[in-house]
């Protein structure tokens, strides 16, 4: 039997990897591949929420549409695992060049709520939450800022 810490290592290296593939893919331009990192009922939460493989990769090829290029960096990530289930938290750094061939940048974290089905590790809640962006296309609006964290309205 494999030590329990052994485990833990692999099974949070398993999710990082996931989320690595979700990052590739949408900056690959491929919404369908995105979206199989989610479990087939996943719920991604991207300012509105959409449940199922079909309807994510459907808003997220909707998003990518908008986008003549994007990058994804991806830092800080924390994850507990707890048997099959896990939960991550990940900061998130985006570039992307716009169809006016603006740039816009974005700041925030990634909070997951994730399990492991047939031995493999997917999404079943991904929510994107933004704590600031440049060139945000939308104008200004309220970053809901990190949860738990330093967060104050400019006055």
């Amino acid at each position: 039997m494999m030590d329990a810490r052994l485990q833990t290592l692999l099974d949070k290296q398993e999710i990082y990897e996931l989320m690595v593939k979700y990052t590739d893919r949408i900056d690959a331009n491929d919404p369908v591949g995105a979206a199989s990192c989610f479990a087939p009922d996943g719920v991604g939460a991207y300012g509105t929420e959409c449940k199922g493989r079909k309807a994510i990769g459907d808003l997220l090829g909707t998003i990518l549409l908008k986008y003549l290029a994007t990058s994804h960096y991806l830092s800080n990530v924390s994850i507990k695992v707890d048997g099959d289930r896990a939960t991550a938290m990940s900061y998130i750094q985006t570039f992307h060049r716009m169809k006016n061939k603006e740039t816009m940048f974005t700041y925030g974290r990634w909070l997951d709520d994730l399990v492991r089905l047939d031995g493999e590790w997917f999404f079943a809640r991904r929510e994107v939450r933004r704590v600031g962006s440049i060139n945000f296309p939308d104008g200004d609006f309220i970053h809901p800022g990190h949860p738990g964290r330093l967060y104050r309205e400019a006055s």
